[in-house]
């Protein structure tokens, strides 16, 4: 039916110059180059993998059910009288071929291979085993899946008889429907539009005081300094990229002259990196040796050698032993750093150790990291919407004569929104402005490009994963800062950590409809919980809302 068709011209999909465009008969559909695609659709989603399928012909009636499910304008497509005119995402079209997938599987383990063979009692027995979730080495049934995977399975089984005079290679036999007019919410009991029920708990305070704390104290304090690390480090690489290496030095004359020059200075010797001295200990270096953390190839890079010939080194190690007795060895960044106050006693202190390289970009990316976090308390934003964040969001209008100004930042909502999301605005306090124009600062993306790129979550060794050690490490308590508790922080809480404050308000809840993008009121209410907000007494939720806010200096102030 579809033979040769252009999937992304068939489903008036926008795609990128230059990118592949999947056809028909590939057993593998890429959308890497769909232009309108969201940030945080995954690269696995944008491949539908038809080649899973282990009886060929059904590959040809998956293919031909996902393009019908994509391109519902098409007239072949319309001329059904069961077809669904709303087009899926193509997220969408992923996830249902992967359960249909199980299906034509489980069909064809079974002996069956055409479609005129199933009977309801197939359907049944599918349904009862592809529904529970089972030990993979024992086969216990663990749990039970969730109504709403099956509830997709059933509608990809029903689909194959309603689009049945669009597949060419095998249909049911005539008058056969899964589950025959039942439809797929009542054949598994999973609403098709279950009720919103916000089971995401608020932040308390003793996670998002230390939280915000030290978000604030890398972006306001650490920032300025962080930045210019980045910087040094970057022309510090690009540098190394122009030096013509040779192997081996042999001269000594130019060896004892770099050698004088950090005893003539006082500077120490470059350090080495700890795995790099992990290797050489493997290697066979005495553990007590001198010269064991000296980092020879930064020594040697104005003379343009990688290392010390070996028969050079026995020669010259009295001379190194005695440099590294006189001046050591140490890292090479921020060997003389500027003052920074600390988070708790406001006393100046170096702003950082002297660090490695791989302990200066871990730091970065902290920072980075900080800024992330903070947008999405500061804002409430979805992760969807933090993602599609893009260097040069931020827009400023200055009130004339007034000293005031608006800071909104632009970006896309993606949920209930047509496919790739929707342009709109979000206005932000000044914090908020400042933090996105440190993090345009510390990611190598250009104008227009992803800021905080696509990221699962903040746990699992995501944001809150390095928020957590580094505040919890050396680095961390010198800077007075407090340990984040070890609580789940994600975007979902924050948001609902933000609209509880706002909704605390005068005119608090309309204001909340409005920040959050929601399209009812309702929803707001659902996620502020009007029934704490009028509670009476010491505990109520405006009291509690009214003494957090005064101990976040005003963080949360939006709905002003």
């Amino acid at each position: 039916m579809f033979a040769g068709a252009d999937i992304a011209a068939t489903a008036r999909l926008n795609w990128r110059n230059g990118c592949p465009r999947p056809r028909f008969e590939d057993d593998v559909w890429s959308f890497v180059g769909w232009a309108d695609a969201p940030v945080q659709m995954k690269v696995t989603e944008k491949n539908v993998l038809f080649d899973r399928i282990t009886h060929r012909p059904w590959r040809v009636i998956a293919k031909e059910l996902a393009l019908a499910w994509i391109a519902t304008q098409d007239e072949r497509v319309l001329a059904l009288p069961r077809a669904r005119r709303v087009p899926r995402h193509p997220r969408t079209i992923y996830a249902r071929v992967y359960h249909l997938t199980f299906w034509l599987n489980w069909l064809h383990e079974h002996g069956i291979t055409t479609l005129a063979a199933v009977t309801q009692d197939h359907c049944e027995a599918f349904l009862h085993e592809y529904g529970a979730v089972r030990d993979k080495e024992t086969g216990a049934v663990l749990r039970n899946k969730a109504g709403g995977s099956l509830r997709t399975v059933v509608s990809a089984m029903q689909d194959i008889t309603d689009y049945g005079e669009l597949l060419s290679a095998d249909r049911h036999r005539p008058g056969f429907r899964p589950w025959g007019t039942r439809s797929p919410r009542i054949v598994t009991g999973a609403p098709s539009r279950p009720q919103v029920v916000i089971k995401t708990e608020p932040l308390d305070d003793d996670v998002l005081r230390p939280l915000l704390t030290a978000c604030l104290h890398l972006i306001d304090v650490l920032g300025p300094h962080i930045v210019g690390l980045r910087t040094e480090l970057q022309a510090e690489r690009e540098s190394w990229r122009r030096v013509e290496w040779s192997r081996h030095l042999r001269d000594r004359n130019r060896l004892a002259t770099l050698v004088d020059e950090h005893l003539r200075t006082g500077q120490p010797l470059p350090r080495v990196e700890d795995a790099q001295v992990t290797k050489r200990l493997r290697s066979g270096w005495d553990p007590k040796d001198p010269l064991l953390t000296t980092n020879f190839q930064h020594l040697l890079r104005p003379t343009g050698h990688r290392d010390i010939h070996k028969t050079l080194f026995a020669q010259a190690r009295p001379l190194l032993e005695e440099a590294v007795a006189e001046v050591g060895t140490e890292y090479l960044w921020c060997r003389n750093p500027d003052d920074a106050p600390r988070a708790d006693t406001g006393e100046l202190i170096p702003w950082s150790l002297p660090l490695s390289n791989r302990a200066a970009d871990a730091l970065i990316r902290v920072a980075s990291h900080a800024c992330k976090v903070a947008t999405s308390a500061l804002t409430g934003m979805r992760s969807s919407e933090l993602m599609e964040l893009t260097v040069g969001c931020r827009r400023t209008d200055d009130a004339d004569g007034t000293g005031l100004a608006r800071h909104r930042l632009v970006s896309k909502v993606v949920k209930g929104r047509l496919w790739g999301g929707q342009v709109d605005e979000w206005v932000v306090i000044e914090d908020v402005a400042r933090v996105i124009a440190l993090a345009e600062q510390l990611t190598d993306a250009r104008p227009g490009q992803s800021l905080f790129g696509s990221f699962p979550g903040f746990e699992s060794n995501g944001a809150m994963t390095w928020l957590r050690q580094w505040v919890a490490s050396p680095a961390g308590r010198r800077m007075g800062l407090e340990p984040i508790p070890d609580e789940p922080v994600h975007p979902r809480r924050l948001r609902r950590t933000l609209s509880v404050e706002m909704a605390a308000r005068p005119g608090g809840l309309l204001a909340t409809k409005v920040h959050f993008k929601h399209l009812q009121v309702a929803t707001s209410e659902g996620y502020a919980d009007p029934r704490e907000l009028h509670q009476t007494g010491e505990k109520s939720q405006v009291a509690s809302s009214q003494r957090r806010l005064r101990g976040l200096r005003g963080y949360y102030d939006l709905a002003t």
